[in-house]
């Protein structure tokens, strides 16, 4: 938000010499936690954090899929307030308006708005460092959730901003991590003023900065800045940041009708956003227009929060201040001394104070059990076969456009039968039979696109090799824009990009050879299991646990615990673990990039003497895990 009014001199004593310590340590790069530091985290765990409120009830939150979910896996929202920038409406937030907000509000969650220019930190980075420690600090004993927002607006790149912002987060992320009720913006508002930024160019400002805040805290959401003033979530889409629990900002402002159909756009670009697997928080929002000011719009107001209510979206207004713009919740003059009563409210305040509290928080429902899963038995498909001829044959099925299979709810399902392959495919009560084509050109089965799978993943499905001789079988996992899933690309030994892993079967007549996908370094080959655990003939339930985050993951089988390393799978086949050297933690191949979702499959199957190569695939599912 952009705001006329002149900074208000705050009248706190600062403590100038441990700041000054703090800013020298964080330019030299120095790791080591500061004497202040160190004594709150040894303090930490006396400071009481107020029974009920929403940090005590959800703890530390983190992403799964594109929904913010607590520490009992349950998908909430939060919905909360944002300050005015402090320079200019610091002495609204005091012991008594902030009592307010958060007992008799009953927020969740208070932006932090820290301006960096006009006014504000580049101006005494000392002062606005120590306030907001104290906003983030007062947070943490209410049990509210602090968003620290790094406010740039002009200029519009954050890249102008990239060294005090590795300064301010270096500071923040090492003094408050232990909490867990904070989370991080690290830009406010991309956009336009001086040139074109694009996402790339914020990309690349947010690739300096996250790694700054994980160093010291790898678990909380830190939010990143979309262009056109945080409109444009949509634009992160193929392109998200190679972090765990990353989210993107959406800004609007109901009152605006820059063209027709404004709000329905944006709407339109939040959908296509989460619809792609790119989590949304709205951090600003008004009534208004985009000054924060003008007639207050409460109809396509209560249309957002219904949008954001039905998708889980979570959001912060602006403003909680006394500014003269309609924007802000209180009459110009409440502050600092009230009265802060419905007299002192304005109609904005009035009509946000309600929409905070109605409906009620739960926290208790709900619990995000995202588990997607195709069904070959059910849906629209085109027949019940796709053979082989003298070209290639390729089929796509997704929603709206059905192929040779019925489409998926979420996501495509994609056929090829190679050119002259001898053998094509069959679909028969749910159970796709393939045929492995006589050539070195595969048939192909995959899925791919399924929006909502996230970084942690149990896939499950039912193979069977059908008593097969002769032929080349794979099973890929992965995700992204990889062709091996979503082209005609064969498998093979060099890189292919969005592989996780692999599994080759060399079927033979006794056995079928299966061996997994590594790297060596140079090229991409593969490792026999210790025991061959996938007979020619019988069913083969297979359930595979993968993590592609940077951190080890635990999950639940069976009533046992599992700890996963990082960038690993679990196999089991008919229950039993699959194993190499004893140990049944294999490592990812690499080429998914790291903190990318697990949202493809792939089955294909060649050079098969005579077409003696038939397997048979079905009960696909997927399920996204609550790493701890």
């Amino acid at each position: 938000m952009v705001s006329c009014n002149k900074p208000v001199i705050m009248k706190k004593t600062l403590n100038l010499l441990s700041l000054l310590l703090i800013v020298f340590m964080s330019c030299k790069g120095d790791k080591s936690i500061m004497p202040e530091e160190e004594e709150v985290v040894k303090k930490q765990a006396s400071v009481s954090v107020r029974a009920g409120s929403p940090f005590d009830i959800n703890g530390r939150l983190t992403l799964l899929g594109t929904n913010i979910v607590n520490k009992n896996g349950a998908a909430i929202q939060l919905r909360g307030m944002s300050t005015h920038g402090l320079q200019y409406r610091g002495n609204c937030y005091n012991e008594t308006s902030l009592n307010l907000l958060m007992h008799g509000w009953g927020i969740d969650i208070l932006r932090i708005s820290m301006y960096i220019q006009e006014g504000g930190y580049e101006t005494d980075p000392l002062r606005f460092t120590n306030f907001v420690d104290e906003l983030v600090e007062k947070c943490y004993k209410e049990g509210v959730y602090a968003l620290v927002d790094f406010h740039m607006l002009d200029p519009g790149d954050p890249n102008y901003n990239t060294e005090r912002a590795k300064v301010f987060f270096e500071h923040m992320s090492k003094k408050h991590a232990s909490k867990g009720n904070v989370i991080y913006e690290i830009c406010n508002e991309p956009n336009n003023k001086q040139y074109e930024v694009t996402w790339p160019i914020i990309k690349n400002y947010a690739d300096q900065i996250v790694p700054i805040i994980r160093n010291n805290d790898p678990q909380s959401i830190i939010i990143v800045g979309t262009p056109e003033h945080a409109s444009r979530p949509d634009l992160v889409i193929g392109n998200k940041l190679a972090f765990e629990n990353i989210m993107y900002t959406m800004h609007f402002y109901a009152a605006d009708k820059w063209s027709a159909n404004h709000q329905g756009k944006r709407m339109g670009y939040v959908s296509k956003a989460i619809a792609n697997g790119v989590p949304v928080f709205v951090t600003e929002f008004g009534t208004q227009d985009g000054w924060g000011d003008g007639a207050n719009d409460f109809v396509m107001s209560a249309k957002w929060l219904k949008f954001m209510e039905e998708r889980k979206i979570s959001w912060c207004n602006w403003n909680y201040s006394d500014s003269p713009l309609t924007g802000a919740a209180w009459k110009t003059g409440t502050c600092p001394n009230g009265p802060w009563t419905d007299d002192n409210l304005k109609e904005a305040g009035k009509w946000i104070r309600t929409q905070i509290s109605t409906p009620a928080d739960n926290w208790t429902g709900n619990y995000l059990a995202w588990n997607w899963e195709y069904n070959l038995a059910s849906g629209t498909g085109t027949g019940s076969s796709l053979n082989a001829t003298s070209t290639v044959q390729v089929s796509e099925s997704k929603v709206g456009t059905p192929g040779f299979l019925p489409y998926p709810a979420i996501g495509a399902a994609r056929t090829v039968v190679a050119a002259n392959a001898g053998a094509g495919f069959n679909l028969n009560n749910g159970v796709l039979a393939m045929g492995a084509s006589n050539g070195t050109a595969p048939n192909k089965f995959s899925l791919y696109d399924i929006a909502g799978s996230s970084t942690l993943v149990n896939l499950s499905f039912k193979l069977s090799f059908n008593n097969s001789v002769s032929g080349t079988a794979i099973l890929a996992i992965g995700g992204g824009e990889g062709n091996l899933f979503k082209g005609n690309d064969a498998y093979a030994n060099s890189k292919q990009d969005g592989v996780f892993t692999a599994i080759r079967f060399l079927v033979g007549t006794n056995s079928s050879n299966a061996q997994y996908r590594y790297s060596d370094g140079t090229s991409y080959v593969h490792r026999s299991h210790d025991v061959d655990v996938f007979p020619r003939t019988g069913d083969l339930n297979f359930e595979v646990y993968c993590n592609n985050t940077g951190n080890p993951r635990v999950y639940q089988k069976a009533g046992a615990s599992y700890t996963l390393p990082a960038a690993s799978f679990h196999m089991y086949v008919n229950g039993t673990a699959v194993k190499y050297s004893g140990s049944q933690d294999i490592a990812s191949t690499g080429e998914l990039l790291p903190y990318m979702p697990i949202d493809a499959f792939m089955l294909s199957g060649a050079n098969s003497t005579g077409n003696t190569l038939n397997f048979s695939v079905s009960n696909i599912k997927i399920k996204s895990l609550i790493g701890n």
